[in-house]
C-alpha cells in the first residue's frame, strides 16, 4: 500500500509543548466572506475546537463528565482582539495556556497565529482570554475537581 494511503490520526488534536497547546487548522473557502477573509466569529469556534482538542490530549472526556459527573463546560466569557484578517488556505497555529483556574472555572489565554512554517516567525491574528465555567443541567456551577487535578490545569 502508497505511504500517502497510511492514516495517522494520533496529531488531530495537535500537540502540548511545555504548558501550551498548539492547534493547526486550514482555512477553508466555507470559512470566508466574499473577499475571501475569514469572519470574524469564526475565532470562536477555532477557538473551541482548539479547548475540545486540549481536553482530549489530557484524556478528559467531556461526555464522560456529563454523564457521570453532571458536569458541562461552558463559556462563561470571552475578551478577543482582532489585529489582522486570516485568508482563505491560510494555515493557523492556535496556541492556548492556562491563565488561571479555579475549584469551578477555567480561564485560558489563546492567540491565533498565521503558521507559515517553522522557518519564518507566525503572524499574529486575534488573541484573547476565554473563561470556562463548569455547570449541571440545572445550570448551576459546580466544582471541577476532576480537571484541576490534571497537571496542565494548575496554577503556576
Amino acid at each position: 500500500m502508497n505511504s500517502i494511503y497510511n492514516n495517522n490520526y494520533q496529531n488531530l488534536d495537535g500537540i502540548i509543548q511545555g504548558n501550551e497547546h498548539h492547534y493547526y487548522l486550514k482555512v477553508y473557502y466555507e470559512d470566508t466572506d466574499a473577499g475571501q477573509i475569514v469572519y470574524h466569529t469564526n475565532y470562536l469556534k477555532y477557538f473551541e475546537r482548539a479547548r475540545t482538542s486540549l481536553l482530549n490530549l489530557l484524556n478528559i472526556n467531556q461526555r464522560v463528565l456529563r454523564k457521570n459527573h453532571n458536569i458541562s463546560l461552558v463559556v462563561r466569557k470571552a475578551d478577543l482582539i482582532w489585529h489582522k484578517p486570516a485568508l482563505f488556505n491560510d494555515t493557523i497555529l492556535i496556541k492556548s495556556c492556562l491563565k488561571y483556574a479555579k475549584n469551578t472555572s477555567i480561564t485560558i489565554n489563546q492567540v491565533a497565529c498565521r503558521f507559515f512554517g517553522m522557518e519564518k516567525k507566525n503572524e499574529l491574528l486575534v488573541s484573547g482570554t476565554i473563561q470556562i465555567v463548569a455547570i449541571n443541567k440545572e445550570f448551576k456551577v459546580k466544582r471541577i475537581n476532576q480537571i484541576l487535578n490534571c497537571k496542565f490545569f494548575q496554577n503556576k
